[in-house]
């Protein structure tokens, strides 16, 4: 006999909810760092043709000539200008005389490849982001060698699928709140430094690994410590040297532990900051939904940090 056309309807009802539901929280943990309005001052966009249209980024120069540049990729729902204004990469590339650019994925996403979600529909991102870094160095704005990769949460798993599909043509990469996606290896990795930033208790990306969302279902991703053991073990790193960052904000419930694995092969290094009871938020930003994406850190600036590593890796 079929199901109640009632509770047929109902059933769809719950569904649209759930779907609903996991659209708000994802729009939330877009918007945790600020306000969606947030503009950047003194940045041009910097557009190129691509197989899936015009392809546009912020581009915030830090001089005349070919520089070394991070690529930064916002997080689901998110775009290219509200990251720069409120990710805190803007400043910390300034600082340390990078370029930094800040591309829009295609209706806010980015195409990372993952298991269960989206089914391998949607733009080629990994033929934009290729195409992004070969125009910069064309027209003089990034040097070729020190070109880095940059992400939060869906613009980190994109950032891993990068280094995974595009191998060596990265200097480096750092990924906030994100993991690898399954299903994207077997990768060859191409040494280069590998800077993770992740808390324990992640609601939506999970620190263990798993469904990625509210429900977990869009899509799965390996655990975090299984994805740095991808990277280690193609460096052929050694044991991680461990140390705690000074608890500078003892009130918001967190700290964070760093490890560096030490002996990789020459050019290589791999790093994670540890938020021990840290939510799917990015250590420096403010958050303004905390039942909903779980603890802030405030101890350090996860851009700063990213940057720092970079600036001193080459």
């Amino acid at each position: 006999m079929p199901d109640h056309p009632i509770r047929q309807r109902s059933g769809a009802a719950h569904a649209q909810a759930r779907r609903a539901l996991g659209g708000i929280l994802l729009l939330l943990a877009a918007l945790a760092a600020g306000d969606a309005a947030a503009t950047v001052d003194d940045g041009s966009r910097y557009a190129i043709a691509t197989a899936d249209g015009v392809r546009t980024a912020l581009l915030l120069p830090a001089g005349a000539g070919p520089r070394p540049t991070v690529i930064v990729l916002h997080g689901g729902l998110g775009s290219g200008a509200h990251t720069a204004a409120t990710s805190g990469f803007a400043e910390a590339a300034a600082a340390a005389g990078f370029t930094a650019v800040f591309p829009d994925g295609i209706d806010r996403r980015w195409n990372d490849g993952r298991v269960g979600w989206r089914d391998g529909d949607g733009p080629d991102d990994v033929a934009y982001l290729s195409a992004l870094a070969d125009a910069l160095v064309a027209d003089g704005i990034a040097q070729a060698d020190r070109i880095y990769l940059t992400g939060i949460s869906n613009g980190g798993m994109m950032t891993f699928t990068m280094a995974c599909r595009a191998a060596g043509r990265f200097a480096g990469i750092g990924t906030m709140i994100a993991n690898m996606p399954a299903g994207v290896g077997p990768c060859a990795l191409a040494p280069m430094p590998v800077v993770m930033v992740n808390g324990t208790e992640d609601p939506l990306v999970p620190y263990g690994g798993g469904g990625v969302g509210t429900f977990g279902r869009r899509g799965e991703v390996l655990g975090v410590e299984q994805t740095a053991g991808l990277f280690i073990q193609a460096f052929g790193c050694g044991a991680p040297a461990a140390a705690p960052l000074a608890d500078r904000d003892p009130g918001d419930g967190t700290t964070v532990t760093r490890f560096d694995w030490r002996g990789c092969t020459p050019g290589a290094s791999v790093t994670l900051f540890r938020v021990e009871g840290g939510g799917h938020t990015v250590p420096g930003w403010t958050v303004r939904a905390r039942r909903l994406l779980g603890a802030p850190n405030r101890d350090f600036s996860a851009a700063e940090a990213i940057l720092a590593i970079f600036a001193t890796s080459y």
